[in-house]
């Protein structure tokens, strides 16, 4: 009966291709707009992915996300370094400067202070010059993806961050933040002197703990403190993601794309698939009159329609998927990230809804008449 139910459905190949494309499409929208709400999420963390030392990040306990946070005193990096089960505790600056480029125009760049003894919070990468070379006077590491934000600056180079002398001594390679900036590195106090501040300076705190203590002890102790909380770089990624899905309202909107998506197809795939079925009522009717129980012919209709629903979800899958490659290798701003998880989920999602879109066809061969052949109908 597979054999039949095959033949039937790409006996026409215009309803057939249809139906394929219409949820090829569905899944598509769920997957592309999944795969960039997620690369969103994940780009909102840029900062975090970018710091591999620590083991935990001691900052201000109303802080919402990375990229918004109450500066702390001298005094509390102090009290983090005399915590038990501290190795090293090191102050981190953030903030946004306006650079003066060498073509009469500027830009809005995003300035990380390192401190100049550890180099703690460094880059992962250099492409060209040392991090060493952060300790030559005025010295900025430039983040190689924002080389053309800045018009193309050679190493060497002199530039202005807030009327302060700047000299390019290496290129890196970082993940940029939520906002897409441009990001220079320097030392700590080159930081604040570019981007000044007020009389409380760190905008975090990268503590190690020691080897052999337990990191959540270590995590308690410090957040223990007056004013201060610990976060692992895993919770402080879940908050500053949980930020931007609800303060944002980018994951209402992401939220409402993904669904049309599903409702498109739900409604493609069930008005086609109900006119296919109803165009092959007699065949259906013929099935019964032999003797065909009426199980094997929803077990037909269930094949027809899990057949469709595997293609059209590989065609739209593929071309998420392309979408995605494309997107990482231009480098484009436009991040995304396409995970097994989310795969999975909109594969279920499809099923689902060509499983819905069948329903009624269901219904319709279920109550067919075995002489209704007979009668013309």
């Amino acid at each position: 009966m597979i054999h039949v139910a095959l033949r039937m459905l790409f006996g026409d190949r215009t309803k057939y291709l249809t139906l394929v494309m219409g949820l090829a499409f569905a899944a598509l929208l769920m997957n592309q707009q999944g795969a960039i709400f997620l690369g969103l999420l994940n780009q909102a963390t840029g900062p975090l992915q970018n710091v591999n030392q620590p083991d935990l990040w001691v900052m201000d306990p109303d802080t919402p996300w990375v990229a918004e946070y109450r500066p702390l005193s001298d005094q509390k990096l102090s009290r983090v370094r005399s915590a038990p089960g501290v190795l090293w505790a090191e102050p981190f600056f953030t903030a946004y400067a306006v650079t003066e480029l060498n073509n009469n125009t500027f830009k809005r760049v995003q300035v990380l202070g390192i401190p100049r003894n550890t180099l703690v919070g460094r880059p992962a990468e250099m492409i060209e010059g040392r991090i060493e070379d952060l300790w030559i006077p005025d010295a900025i590491i430039v983040e190689n993806g924002s080389r053309a934000m800045l018009n193309n600056p050679r190493l060497g180079e002199v530039i202005k961050i807030n009327d302060s002398r700047a000299v390019i001594v290496g290129f890196c390679r970082a993940k940029k933040g939520f906002e897409s900036n441009a990001i220079i590195y320097t030392t700590f106090d080159n930081a604040v002197r570019y981007s000044p501040v007020g009389r409380e300076r760190i905008s975090f705190i990268l503590a190690k703990v020691r080897p052999g203590a337990d990191v959540r002890e270590v995590q308690r102790a410090i957040s223990s403190m007056e004013d201060v909380i610990a976060l692992t770089p895993e919770e402080f990624s879940r908050r500053t993601k949980s930020f931007i899905v609800v303060a944002t309202g980018i994951g209402v909107n992401f939220g409402i794309t993904i669904a049309l998506g599903f409702v498109v197809g739900l409604l493609l795939s069930a008005s086609i698939f109900y006119q296919f079925t109803s165009e092959n009522i007699r065949h259906f009717a013929v099935l019964k009159a032999l003797g065909t129980r009426t199980r094997t012919l929803v077990g037909m209709v269930l094949v027809q329609a899990m057949i469709v629903g595997v293609v059209g979800y590989g065609i739209g899958a593929g071309a998420a998927g392309a979408f995605t490659i494309a997107a990482k290798k231009a480098e484009s701003e436009l991040s995304a990230v396409l995970p097994w998880q989310l795969l999975a989920g909109s594969f279920v999602a499809t099923l689902l809804t060509i499983g819905l879109g069948s329903f009624l066809s269901i219904r319709k061969v279920i109550k067919v008449s075995p002489g209704s052949v007979f009668g013309g109908a």
